[in-house]
């Protein structure tokens, strides 16, 4: 069996550094009742996936992780694109053959998507979860490709186009996921919590 795992880039949840734009039009402190609720979410898709998880902290690995993490580490790289790709580098040299990794802003993340990923992989190079904000809930790959991540406009519309474009000249084969909402703007969690009778 080919080895596989899924990686979460984290932020860790400090008071004004999480959810920035959340906070900009609900305050900080609730925006971090909000990101906690996220990752709750996160890991609780992650419990019915079989895959190992390991998990990528902003700055520090906490005194206590969620269960279904295996292994912790402290992301590496002056921008978004240059972490993501030095954790992929990192997993690959530890002769893991299908990587997946995922952010906590998508509530609406359920472990079908993640397995539907790791299935892609057997016929594609690059699997993307597109997100409404025009960036990705998740990517995955069994090549090394460094490229994926260099020249990126990071938090903006454009980065999951540019992200197909590159692939596209490289020659990679894609698999596209189902699309889903992030949550990053008072705006997108209104229209996710407004689904619920019971407030969040």
């Amino acid at each position: 069996m080919k080895k596989e795992v899924v990686l979460v880039f984290q932020k860790n949840a400090i008071l004004g550094q999480v959810k920035t734009r959340l906070a900009s039009g609900m305050g900080e402190l609730r925006a971090l009742e909000i990101y906690k609720h996220l990752v709750q979410l996160t890991y609780l898709a992650l419990e019915a996936v079989p895959m190992p998880v390991w998990t990528y902290f902003s700055d520090f690995i906490p005194e206590s992780t969620h269960p279904t993490v295996e292994k912790s580490f402290v992301q590496e790289g002056q921008d978004l694109g240059e972490r993501m790709s030095n954790a992929f580098a990192s997993t690959f040299d530890s002769e893991i053959e299908k990587v997946v990794l995922i952010g906590t802003d998508c509530p609406t993340l359920q472990s079908q998507h993640l397995l539907q990923a790791f299935a892609a992989l057997n016929g594609s190079d690059l699997v993307l979860g597109p997100a409404s904000d025009g960036g990705y809930y998740l990517i995955g790959m069994k090549v090394r490709a460094a490229y994926l991540f260099e020249g990126i406009a990071w938090s903006t519309s454009q980065v999951l186009s540019q992200t197909l474009h590159v692939a596209s000249q490289h020659g990679l084969t894609t698999t596209l996921l189902p699309l889903l909402d992030d949550i990053d703007t008072p705006e997108d969690w209104q229209r996710y919590s407004g689904q619920f009778d019971n407030k969040i």
